[in-house]
């Protein structure tokens, strides 16, 4: 009778340490999808693998693909990569490099008027207007936080003026400008 006792009280705890693991697990894959998913979690998650690019080689190749990701998901994808040849794979995996042609065509209209707009990659701003005057970074380069500066002259009713434009960027993408 004892020992029946002690053969189901041994099952018992054997069942509840599984249910607590079943458990855990479960509450550990929910935090770990929720994070991929917040915004806010995935920004952090982002700066903190940014953190880790240490060879000057890992840092320009990540700031020139910067304008070209979609997404903090497609960032994480790219920066968990241990060293610049899986990096490398990466890149000619998911075929980032021809954004450009493809935002290119995207953008035709807009280059061809000489206009800009939110979101438009750097170097399409530059196949619209051309090279900026001056480039002025804010915070670290790797980022692509910049202002360029253009100057062109235009035609008005009285005559010709030399118009003074200014074009903000985050992440190499264009987050606004103004005329001056």
């Amino acid at each position: 009778m004892r020992n029946i006792f002690i053969f189901f009280t041994i099952v018992g705890l054997v069942n509840g340490c599984s249910h607590i693991e079943r458990r855990q697990q479960m509450e550990t894959t929910q935090l770990d999808v929720s994070a991929e998913t917040s915004p806010m979690l995935s920004k952090h998650k982002v700066r903190d693998l940014e953190k880790g690019l240490v060879t000057q080689q890992d840092k320009a190749l990540y700031s020139k693909l910067l304008p070209w990701f979609h997404s903090d998901e497609e960032k994480l994808s790219f920066l968990r990569n241990s060293d610049y040849e899986e990096k490398q794979k990466w890149v000619i995996k998911s075929k980032i490099l021809n954004r450009s042609s493809e935002l290119a065509s995207r953008y035709k209209r807009l280059i061809d008027s000489q206009d800009i707009a939110i979101g438009m990659p750097n170097e399409i701003v530059k196949r619209s207007w051309g090279d900026p005057l001056n480039v002025e970074t804010s915070g670290n380069v790797l980022y692509k936080n910049e202002k360029w500066r253009y100057s062109r002259t235009v035609s008005t009713p009285d005559g010709f003026k030399q118009e003074k434009r200014i074009v903000y960027f985050e992440g190499g993408r264009v987050v606004g400008w103004e005329t001056e």
